[in-house]
């Protein structure tokens, strides 16, 4: 990929990104996010097949980002996600809460139980013992990976009125 084809597509991420913090999924328009790109719609579609093609563009880089984080960081796979979401709150209401969340909440949960089968590969704690001992551990991850996105997405659509801190708690209980 050439420089300009980079910073084309990484422009349109970041219009898609913006257009996000004002307004649902499901309401954007590929015309919204050309005219915060400052591009045409044909420039668009040199990219993109649509903006669901847009969205598993940006829910890629968004995993990218998390699993770099994860690797830098000593915090616990739990915290650092749930950090994650409050720093980028209205990107997951946005995306999550509309009527095509699914697409988010499948993928992100196929991010958080790659994240524990590679926690369970180099750490010793409870949870990667319980992982390594199932004899599904697939199962096991994608288990605890829909249980956290699930109380994620219930925390981000205020059915749940816990503090972060509280949310550490329940995983640590539901987890243990």
């Amino acid at each position: 990929m050439n420089n300009t084809t980079e910073r084309t597509r990484r422009q349109i991420i970041r219009s898609f990104i913006h257009v996000l913090q004002t307004k649902r999924f499901s309401s954007i328009t590929i015309q919204d996010i050309c005219d915060d790109a400052l591009i045409h719609r044909t420039t668009f579609y040199r990219y993109y097949e649509d903006k669901y093609s847009l969205l598993r563009d940006f829910i890629y880089h968004m995993s990218e980002e998390i699993i770099k984080l994860t690797k830098k960081s000593e915090t616990d796979i739990f915290k650092l996600l749930v950090e994650y979401v409050e720093e980028n709150f209205v990107l997951f209401e946005n995306t999550l809460l509309g009527s095509d969340g699914h697409i988010l909440f499948k993928s992100m949960v196929k991010i958080a139980s790659g994240l524990l089968r590679e926690h369970a590969r180099t750490e010793n704690d409870p949870i990667a013992n319980k992982i390594n001992q199932s004899k599904y551990p697939e199962v096991i991850c994608d288990l605890y990976a829909t249980s956290l996105m699930t109380i994620l997405q219930n925390w981000i659509s205020k059915e749940y009125q816990y503090q972060k801190e509280e949310l550490f708690e329940i995983f640590n209980q539901v987890m243990f």
